[in-house]
């Protein structure tokens, strides 16, 4: 049944303050984990022409959907101060499907990487061009040694409970057309074990409209609007497709959790926002939401999932400077 996949290791790592502390990564790892041949540090990609028609044609077989798997870094060290405090478990909760307009920025990106296919989850966000999708950086790119990955393809309001390929991507399929991610991400990612790139863990790329088709803000109404530099401590609701029991990845889930600072000793600023949520693999680069003087912005995407002994919990970058900068180089 083609490449083998690798559960999440597991493994506690420290007793920090009394609570024994296990963090995992959102993604697989083993053999899909990216060991591609050193690249230069190189944090932004156009596709080509005859690249997006491949992307096309590869993903027109409704099996390889299917075969995606989650893949990415297997988790970080433990917080070293010993007055953190986790956020509470909350669980997730399937969003109705079918999923309409509004609910259809929200979606699922398909990919190629070393070994086999895989799969994450992505927002379309307001932007000049209108085809803008946010997500995370071990979305679409290997880190340190490694590369972009290949056929990136976004499936907006994705449905997985869809019979016909029509029905389980209503909007189309939309290739990618440019990728960035953070110069951080690219020099200090572990692909396999990431830690201190960890909050720059965010990436974004622009996409192709099928023929016949206008921008994805044209076809879906307005993208998410980002807030960078947002306030911390705020009551977010974030939003994924995870794939791992006791999930599937065909629907779109959601939790609400209030955030609070996740930091970890050697990491670099800004520390990433932390929130209770029991989502698995898959649900990387799903967005989080929140509301900021009685408006709804996106302030940040899903990242690492974190069990602790009391908690199941996930991180997500804080959008501030650089976040900013990757979004004005588009």
């Amino acid at each position: 049944m083609g490449p083998t996949y690798h559960r999440n290791r597991i493994i506690t790592l420290s007793v920090v303050g009394g609570v024994v502390v296990t963090l995992l990564g959102l993604f697989l790892s083993g053999t899909l984990a990216v060991k591609a041949a050193k690249t230069s540090a190189m944090s932004s990609k156009e596709y080509s022409s005859q690249e997006i028609d491949d992307t096309n044609d590869f993903w027109d077989d409704e099996g390889k959907l299917g075969e995606a798997k989650p893949v990415g870094p297997q988790g970080v060290e433990a917080p070293s101060n010993p007055n953190f405090r986790p956020p509470r478990t909350v669980d997730a909760e399937a969003v109705a499907a079918p999923y309409d307009e509004q609910t259809a920025i929200r979606g699922k990106i398909f990919f190629e990487v070393p070994g086999g296919v895989a799969e994450c989850s992505g927002t379309v966000v307001s932007h000049p061009s209108g085809n803008m999708v946010w997500t995370a950086a071990h979305c679409l790119h290997g880190g340190r040694d490694g590369a972009f990955y290949k056929r990136v393809t976004f499936i907006p309001g994705y449905n997985g409970a869809g019979r016909t390929l029509a029905e389980k991507a209503p909007y189309g399929r939309w290739p990618a057309r440019q990728v960035e991610v953070s110069d951080q991400w690219v020099e200090d990612a572990d692909p396999e074990r990431d830690s201190a790139a960890s909050p720059f863990d965010f990436g974004a790329f622009t996409v192709q409209p099928p023929s016949g088709r206008q921008s994805l803000e044209e076809e879906l109404g307005a993208g998410a609007e980002i807030m960078f530099n947002a306030p911390r401590n705020l009551v977010v609701d974030s939003f994924g497709y995870p794939g791992e029991e006791p999930y599937d990845g065909s629907e779109l889930y959601t939790c609400h959790s209030p955030t609070t600072d996740f930091r970890n000793s050697g990491w670099p600023e800004p520390a990433m926002l932390w929130m209770g949520c029991t989502m698995t693999g898959g649900s990387s680069g799903g967005g989080w939401f929140a509301e900021v003087e009685g408006k709804r912005y996106l302030v940040s995407n899903i990242s690492l999932g974190i069990l602790t002994s009391s908690a199941e919990t996930m991180t997500g970058p804080y959008l501030g400077n650089v976040a900013r900068s990757l979004y004005d180089r588009f």
